[in-house]
């Protein structure tokens, strides 16, 4: 149930998912409204301070000139960033650019008698920004950093945060810069949410879509051919697709990490187990393709399912499909759960006959006890050691080392990702024996599966 061979849906690549724009993901659209945010926010944090600045020049108040100065270059460094689509870069900026300065202006905020201080409105926009910028964030920029800005709002509001006077900056405030100030920090937290809020919208909207898709039957199963030295097809790996009626094909990474999130895999696995079963079935019956295998890739929370040795071992008997056939991939991130329960259930379904392969081996924190004590008996390269394997010497070191580890644990191996002729050569010198990727055929339809091959043949 993964995109292509080139890369992994239930592991994603940060890097790629922070400069992810397009408008399908989940990150694509997240990051389209950041960069909306940060660059409205710098387009305003501009015209603000402008207006501050002439009128500071204008009054001869010199503090007040190099405060507004300070944020109109805070501005232009927004508004930089989002149009070089640095988009976490700018949010970043952003929200301690923003938070530094709206707490210098409080500190120095000398507002007439009998008028209320009102600067602190403004840090209400940049908690609301940090919080939703930073949803997928660790624990400081998710928690901390939007703390710290509620603690100031709420300590300016009650009066038991120090002012530091210092001429010529904020002093004398009245009802006018009051006024601006409660606006503008009102206008902007709305701003803030509405732009925001659509990611709430969108993801509602897919995960209905979602379950519309598994009760109407739209997916389908693609597969990928997996070749042995001679070029000859053993096996195939299913790659899950999601045909839409009115939008066409939808990539993989649109729904699948939101299925994860939302335990729709857990449905839409099943299916894919019932779906290559029958195929391998349907496959027994021929010569030409009975000695095929199906790879299925296993997500981590549909492992993780009390019934899923249960939910495999019948699906299979039901299929009449060889249970020897059947080959479930499992990333690294499953091993870290229990591994008392992992080796359970993996043993469990190796003495069914099932195979075991560990997919996108050394992207993951793994370790080699856990590699030998389970019951694997394939590991697959990753995609992104290919890649560069003739460009980076390391990824050659680091391919050379899995060959060796797998030959020492009896382990075979397959490289996926394969797209040249100078690649495969360098993975068999390495000893790699088996192959998969856009070399020997891009997943199709079953029905096109075999003329691919004949047609390459």
């Amino acid at each position: 149930m993964r995109s292509s061979s080139s890369d992994s849906l239930f592991s994603p690549s940060y890097q790629r998912a922070a400069s992810d724009l397009s408008r399908w993901t989940a990150d694509g659209r997240h990051n389209r409204r950041v960069k909306n945010l940060v660059l409205i926010g710098g387009m305003v944090v501009v015209i603000v301070s402008a207006l501050w600045l002439g009128a500071s020049m204008t009054l001869l108040s010199a503090g007040s000139a190099l405060t507004a100065s300070l944020s109109f270059a805070l501005g232009l460094a927004m508004v930089a960033l989002a149009f070089g689509n640095r988009i976490r870069t700018g949010a970043l900026v952003m929200s301690h650019g923003l938070l530094l300065s709206i707490l210098l202006a409080a500190l120095c905020e000398d507002p007439a008698p009998g008028i209320q201080a009102s600067v602190h409105f403004n840090f209400l926009p940049v908690v609301a920004a940090s919080y939703l910028v930073f949803q997928r964030e660790g624990f400081y920029l998710r928690v901390l950093l939007p703390s710290l800005g509620l603690a100031g709002f709420l300590g300016f509001s009650l009066d038991i945060m120090p002012h530091v006077a210092i001429p010529g900056v904020m002093q004398g405030a009245g009802t006018i810069e009051v006024f601006a100030n409660q606006i503008t920090g009102t206008v902007a937290t709305c701003v803030v949410v509405l732009i925001m809020q659509a990611d709430v919208d969108a993801r509602r909207a897919l995960e209905g879509e979602v379950r519309r898709a598994i009760a109407r039957g739209e997916f389908e199963l693609h597969y990928q051919p997996q070749v042995d030295l001679k070029g000859a097809m053993t096996g195939v790996e299913a790659l899950l697709r999601w045909r839409h009626p009115t939008k066409g094909m939808v990539p993989p990474n649109a729904f699948i990490p939101l299925a994860e999130e939302t335990g729709l895999i857990i449905p839409i696995g099943e299916w894919v187990l019932r779906t290559a079963a029958a195929q391998l079935q349907a496959w027994s019956r021929l010569p030409e393709t009975q000695h095929l295998t199906i790879a299925v890739n296993v997500s981590a929370t549909q492992f993780r399912q009390p019934d899923f040795v249960e939910q495999v071992r019948a699906i299979v008997t039901l299929s009449g499909a060889r249970p020897q056939a059947l080959k479930l991939e499992l990333t690294e991130s499953v091993l870290a759960d229990d591994m008392g329960v992992v080796q359970t259930k993996m043993k469990a379904l190796k003495d069914f006959g099932i195979c075991w392969s560990l997919d996108d081996f050394g992207t993951g924190y793994s370790s080699l006890s856990s590699l030998k004590n389970l019951p694997f008996e394939q590991v697959k390269i990753d995609q992104s050691f290919v890649r560069e394997l003739l460009t980076d010497p390391r990824n050659g070191a680091i391919v050379e080392t899995i060959m060796r580890l797998s030959v020492s644990l009896g382990l075979a191996v397959i490289a996926e990702g394969v797209e040249t002729e100078a690649q495969r050569a360098a993975l068999e010198a390495a000893g790699c024996q088996c192959f998969q990727g856009y070399l020997y055929g891009r997943p199709v339809p079953v029905c096109e599966l075999l003329a691919q091959r004949s047609a390459a043949a």
